[in-house]
């Protein structure tokens, strides 16, 4: 029997297109986030989120969802809930190189994860949650175009002052 996985496939690759293609409303969120200097990134506009808290903060939603998918039981769900905007110090500038290099690594596991998909799981229930897998990879994506929006709008903000 052949195992079709359309829908799978095409959300693999709007996440590998909105973390370092070319997608249609513009940069990608690997080619801001290379650009944009680490000083910049620890400042806290009007007291708002740090890039290099929106950063840590997509890094956590990709662990939540690479868990999800691999039905891995090793963190529970109050760890995300507790880590979603985690207590990051500014004075810490490693946190920006390592915070770089985990986003990578999360996008890959999460691909990884996705290539032993099948479409039929897009219908099942996120474990704990009130949603199922199809709202949760596409949430993703708009998790991601979102904070980006925010991360350039910041960017110019701090670079043009």
């Amino acid at each position: 029997m052949l195992v079709m996985n359309t829908e799978i496939v095409q959300i693999t690759q709007q996440l590998k297109d909105v973390y370092e293609g070319e997608p249609w409303f513009g940069r990608s969120v690997k080619s801001l986030l290379n650009d944009a200097k680490p000083n910049v990134s620890f400042e806290k506009p009007n007291d708002q989120h740090s890039i290099l808290e929106l950063l840590w903060h997509m890094i956590t939603w990709r662990e939540f969802t690479i868990k999800s998918l691999r039905n891995d039981d090793e963190k529970n769900p109050q760890y995300f809930e507790d880590n979603d905007w985690r207590k990051l110090d500014h004075n810490d500038s490693s946190l920006w190189g390592k915070g770089l290099q985990k986003l990578d690594e999360t996008q890959s596991e999460l691909i990884e994860s996705l290539q032993h998909q099948v479409d039929k799981r897009l219908n099942e229930i996120v474990p704990g949650k009130k949603y199922n897998f199809k709202s949760l990879l596409y949430g993703i994506i708009h998790h991601d175009i979102y904070h980006i929006g925010q991360i350039a709008y910041v960017i110019k903000l701090l670079q043009n002052k």
